[in-house]
């Protein structure tokens, strides 16, 4: 029996042994040492390290982690898989990036003309020309007079991504204008868009509070969302009736 005990301790010890040492350094868009970044770590409980140095250490048991460095609105994650014990060197690269928002913010005032090096010589085409030029000065126009300046867009769409979904769901609850504004949209499409495109008609909400309204929506019976390859189509449930006549030639002009 003293044997048998001492067996178990013997393996209890070298399962506590198994881990391994994780560090690195982290480095600014100059690959210079980037100081006070609080590095954590999804372990169970969760480590954390502010690195003032520009450096980290976490010591972790065998299994995937996922490594996270943040400075500001910066934040940068890194997947780790430990299969052995021993000492490992991961460094971060702390990265600015490009949001999804700025992304469609691009696409929604994207240029439609593109000079050509040499012009043709025939009046015409400078006309067509010219009315290419004036059409996308007026969907320029048109993007900044709905959504603002693009630093006024831009913290705007940062202070909606602050909110928890729990701040988002009272504000859906206070004001369902959000929703009808989804409906309208989608029917504006004849009942059929890509979510990708509702969140361009949507630009000034963030993707979370987007994503509810859709929930929100399936939820009420007056929507279904389809998977169709990496995005989702949204039709709508309820029969979109046909404008008529008059309507139609003024939205022609809009």
């Amino acid at each position: 029996m003293r044997y048998l005990s001492a067996l178990v301790l013997l393996l209890l010890s070298l399962y506590s042994v198994s881990a391994a040492t994780i560090h690195g350094s982290i480095y600014n868009d100059h690959l210079q040492l980037e100081p006070d970044v609080l590095v954590s770590v999804d372990s169970q409980p969760q480590q954390k390290f502010l690195a003032k140095d520009g450096s980290y250490i976490f010591t972790l048991a065998l299994g995937k982690y996922t490594l996270t460095a943040q400075k500001e609105d910066t934040i940068v994650l890194e997947n780790i898989n430990i299969i052995s014990d021993g000492e490992y060197v991961v460094d971060l690269f702390l990265l600015p990036g490009v949001s999804e928002e700025e992304d469609l913010w691009n696409e929604t005032t994207q240029d439609y003309f593109t000079e050509e090096s040499t012009l043709p010589q025939n009046w015409w085409r400078y006309t067509l020309i010219s009315l290419i030029v004036l059409f996308a000065l007026y969907r320029i126009y048109r993007a900044r007079k709905k959504y603002g300046s693009l630093p006024f867009f831009r913290r705007k769409i940062k202070a909606e991504s602050h909110k928890t979904i729990e701040q988002h769901q009272e504000e859906l609850a206070k004001e369902p204008g959000y929703l009808d504004n989804a409906l309208e949209i989608i029917k504006r499409h004849q009942g059929r868009i890509t979510q990708k495109e509702l969140r361009k008609e949507m630009l000034y909400l963030s993707e979370a509070k987007v994503s509810l309204i859709l929930t929100e929506l399936e939820h009420k019976g007056r929507i279904e969302r389809v998977k169709k390859g990496r995005g989702n189509v949204i039709l709508l449930k309820e029969k979109v009736s046909e404008p008529a006549p008059s309507e139609s030639v003024e939205g022609a002009f809009r």
